[in-house]
């Protein structure tokens, strides 16, 4: 072999063995840094949640409700402060249940589940539904969107974050949307 072919021969090994080496800590990196997530497997779990927390308000068992969400949790609600800490939470939803009572119905159905790379977060969009007797034994229902920021606890998925609002005007409202309307119109550009 003369000395120039056995150059070549060494340098195609060097080259081959370089790639091989810079490949194999990638496919390492990759397998640590993206495991293989069942987003149907978390998709379910979130389904379950839903069912138990609507069940819990039902029941009017705030110690459950709060129990699905992480002990710094951020509950935005509507028309009212936010609300930190798991503790907080219980007591929010404990003077919303002594105020109003219970509903007598409530699905929540979280119809958009996304789960990052890691398996660590997933977020929900979903729509609630509630009903039940007022205070004053008249009836009420409401309907409305939430999105749900969830995170894996050691396996168990609650809630890091929970925003939702109604689909409907607030009670004494129902007129206020027209007359906006009526404004909005009137405002409009002339062309």
């Amino acid at each position: 072999m003369t000395g120039a072919l056995k150059r070549s021969v060494v340098l195609l090994c060097v080259a081959g063995l370089g790639l091989a080496c810079q490949q194999e800590p990638a496919t390492e990196q990759a397998s640590e840094t993206d495991p293989a997530i069942d987003a149907a497997a978390v998709t379910e779990a979130i389904a379950a949640k839903d069912q138990a927390f609507a069940a819990a308000m039902v029941a009017g068992d705030v110690a459950t409700v709060a129990s699905q969400y992480t002990d710094d949790a951020i509950l935005l609600p509507p028309g009212g402060p936010r609300v930190e800490g798991a503790a907080a939470i219980q007591e929010t939803f404990a003077s919303w249940i002594e105020e109003g009572g219970t509903p007598a119905s409530m699905t929540l159905t979280s119809d958009d589940v996304t789960v990052t790379a890691a398996g660590d977060y997933a977020h929900a969009i979903g729509t609630w539904t509630m009903s039940g007797p007022a205070p004053d034994g008249s009836e009420w229902s409401d309907n409305g969107k939430f999105v749900a920021v969830w995170k894996n606890v050691d396996g168990d998925w609650k809630m890091a974050a929970d925003i939702w609002n109604s689909d409907n005007p607030p009670m004494g409202m129902e007129h206020e949307g027209m007359a906006s309307e009526g404004m909005a119109e009137e405002t409009a550009p002339v062309e």
